[in-house]
């Protein structure tokens, strides 16, 4: 996977759009840290069509500390998937798979599904994430993260 991002990080950057967003994570319990992530992407025609585009992200999820919950650990993640843009292109979603530096009570495996849904309108960007691995791997709580983060597109 690292490979094909590899590969396709340069093609992408000739016609990409950049985000960087930050914003609070909360697990179960509502125990909450600090997140952000960046992301590349392919930018879409104004064609009024949905648009399909690769996306690459970086991200980071801040310890925290918890007296039942194994949650003390950084977490950065690497990810690529799919971005889809709607008609009106100020909604998208986008569709990840993530691999993780470590495991957490959160975040129970090296492979994560990261599931986003956001509004932009010009340089101001908004979206909700959740990273999980949907239980299908590895074992743990797999307590998941969900997000709220805003920032800028470039």
């Amino acid at each position: 996977m690292m490979l094909a991002l590899g590969l396709g990080i340069p093609g992408m950057a000739a016609a990409a759009d950049f985000n960087v967003v930050a914003g609070p994570s909360a697990t179960s319990s509502a125990r909450t840290t600090a997140a952000a992530f960046a992301s590349m992407f392919r930018t879409a025609s104004d064609d009024g069509h949905f648009q399909f585009r690769p996306i690459a992200t970086v991200g980071w999820v801040n310890a925290r500390n918890t007296h039942d919950d194994d949650l003390d650990h950084e977490v950065f993640l690497a990810g690529g998937g799919v971005r889809i843009t709607a008609p009106d292109p100020h909604w998208f979603v986008s569709e990840q798979v993530a691999v993780t530096s470590t495991r957490t009570d959160a975040l129970s495996s090296r492979f994560e599904f990261m599931t986003s849904a956001g509004w932009q309108d010009g340089h101001f960007i908004v979206m909700l994430r959740h990273v999980s691995n949907g239980r299908l791997i590895g074992g743990g709580k797999n307590l998941g993260e969900t997000m709220l983060l805003t920032g800028v597109k470039f």
